[in-house]
């Protein structure tokens, strides 16, 4: 989770600097160089296709195996699995954004960009609230499994 912020902040730092370099521009040509928004977007396709793996990593083995040991916790892992959706959805919202990011409305582009931040961190924080209390309780490395005679 704390690479997945960090990148997210490194996203959110170079759209800023796009976006600058955009209002600034005076004159003719084309404003600014291309090159930063193809890092943008290689940056945030980096970024989506990490999240997207944790997700479904999450989904698909991490959470059934956790709920077979806490099947009282249903409603958490439904919980986190509906916001997994939510931020895909978002995600993708911005991802359309992305492929034109040169033409982009600033200021549509940083609301995507902000509404997707904000539920993912909250997902993020709820996620580790509800787990990282059960995780704690998992030893680590694990116990090697003792030869039987």
């Amino acid at each position: 989770h704390t690479w997945l912020r960090g990148q997210l902040h490194h996203v959110r730092t170079e759209v800023e600097a796009h976006f600058a370099a955009r209002a600034a521009h005076r004159g003719p040509g084309e404003p600014p160089a291309p090159g930063l928004g193809l890092q943008i977007r290689q940056r945030c396709l980096a970024f989506c296709q990490a999240l997207e793996f944790h997700h479904t990593s999450e989904d698909g083995h991490l959470f059934p195996g956790i709920a077979r040991h806490h099947p009282h916790l249903s409603d958490v892992f439904d919980r986190l699995a509906e916001e997994h959706r939510t931020v895909a959805r978002l995600q993708d919202g911005l991802a359309a954004l992305l492929a034109g990011v040169h033409i982009a409305d600033p200021d549509r582009f940083r609301a995507e960009l902000a509404a997707m931040s904000a539920e993912l961190n909250a997902h993020l924080d709820h996620e580790e609230e509800a787990l990282l209390p059960l995780l704690a309780d998992v030893p680590w490395p694990p116990e090697r499994p003792r030869p039987t005679s």
